[in-house]
């Protein structure tokens, strides 16, 4: 795992999505997490939307580590969820 889009799932219950490398023992360490935040119903076709916003909005660094200890899953994100965090963390269109 060097920097893959992963999705991860917290003994908190938050799914976070970032880009995720193995540090030395049981960490790893998260380059911009983000999570999903549903949105309200759109007016005019009453469908929920998400949006992908920072896990740790007052944080100042980019770079957050975590031990292995709070995860309880953690999978391959969806190609469209991916696309998304990866236009949202580097401001390009894919």
């Amino acid at each position: 795992m060097s920097n893959e889009v992963k999705v991860l799932k917290l003994i908190t219950g938050e799914e976070v999505i970032a880009r995720v490398s193995k540090e030395s023992g049981d960490l790893l360490v998260l380059n911009k997490p983000m999570i999903l935040q549903m949105m309200p119903p759109n007016t005019s076709t009453g469908q929920v939307g998400f949006a992908i916003v920072p896990w740790l909005m007052a944080s100042k660094s980019e770079t957050i580590t975590i031990s292995t200890e709070h995860i309880l899953a953690e999978d391959d994100v969806k190609p469209e969820i991916g696309k998304n965090y990866l236009a949202n963390v580097t401001g390009l269109s894919l």
